[in-house]
């Protein structure tokens, strides 16, 4: 067991849960836990990370032992997330609310296999379809592993399992029209070069990363932009949706002067840059307390919650 850092650098329920990962699960005796892969060597490992609050600090636990610094590297703490958000209610207030309400929060550095397949089940979905979706693929095609508490934990698939798999059977564990987006870009995946063609994305620049991105089977503007942002470093990458929307149009549009922009829908790229502009180069962090809050404005936290106990 290690201790990663304090809980002002890390909320373990803001993080995991909000709507960056979908396969962490919390047990009865407190631990986070999930199935991560380690890119880091030759051949890929699956590594069984739990993680809980102990008082002031978070601790955490590797089956096999020896990969703190794969965790680490996962929840991003090198970057100091107390000096960070202060910059953000420095340069806006309105973002004071949110850090105020999900402390903790922080943008993950995931394997970006898994976050581009969970991201094609995310489609208009909710975010429990979305849970379950994922964990029926787990379920189905990847690994398993017994947990401390008794439960299975599953790793994710692989490119290859996803390219084999049977549309008709993945449409079944819930995935829905999703399913062909699935299969067909893990074919895609595989004439590129697999996890290597997504881990040469991560080494360049923001919009090459996106444009890497952009041809696959079921990726638009937005998913592409959470993959560059929860898997690729891309911490400038704004995922704009509905609450995206909603907040930019509630707080900053007025703010412009620019009556014409008011009386019709902005597009894409200008939302994303006037959060950019606003907010600097770590803009995507600001977007992800932004979205969770208004998020859990319009929700009971207390019934959100039982998506993570328990079977997704």
């Amino acid at each position: 067991m290690f201790t990663l850092c304090s809980t002002q650098q890390l909320d373990l329920e803001h993080t995991l849960v909000n709507g960056q990962a979908f396969r962490w699960r919390l047990d009865p005796d407190g631990w986070w836990s999930c199935i991560l892969c380690d890119r880091s060597q030759t051949t890929p490992s699956n590594i069984l990370v739990r993680l809980r609050h102990d008082g002031n600090n978070i601790l955490g636990t590797t089956d096999p032992p020896g990969y703190e610094a794969f965790v680490r590297d996962y929840l991003r703490l090198d970057i100091d997330l107390i000096s960070l958000t202060q910059n953000f209610a420095a340069l806006d207030t309105a973002i004071v609310p949110s850090i105020q309400a999900f402390p903790g929060l922080r943008v993950l550095r995931q394997d970006p296999v898994e976050c581009l397949f969970s991201f094609l089940c995310t489609s208009a979905a909710p975010l429990h379809r979305i849970r379950r979706s994922v964990e029926g693929l787990s379920r189905t095609y990847g690994a398993s592993r017994p947990a401390p508490a008794g439960a299975d934990y599953y790793s994710f698939p692989s490119i290859d399992d996803l390219a084999s798999a049977s549309v008709e059977d993945m449409k079944a564990l819930g995935l829905g029209y999703r399913a062909r987006y699935v299969k067909a870009t893990a074919i895609q995946l595989q004439d590129l070069g697999g996890a290597d063609y997504l881990l040469d994305l991560r080494t360049k620049p923001y919009a090459d990363a996106k444009a890497g991105l952009l041809p696959f089977t079921g990726i638009g503007e937005k998913i592409a932009d959470c993959i560059c942002l929860f898997s690729m470093d891309k911490d400038e990458a704004i995922p704009v949706d509905t609450h995206i929307r909603q907040i930019v149009e509630r707080h900053y549009l007025p703010s412009t002067g620019a009556a014409a922009l008011r009386t019709k829908t902005p597009s894409y790229a200008y939302i994303g840059d006037l959060i950019r502009n606003r907010f600097g180069p770590m803009a995507g962090w600001a977007q992800q307390y932004l979205f969770f809050e208004d998020l859990f404005e319009k929700r009971a936290w207390g019934a959100f919650q039982s998506q993570w106990t328990g079977e997704a």
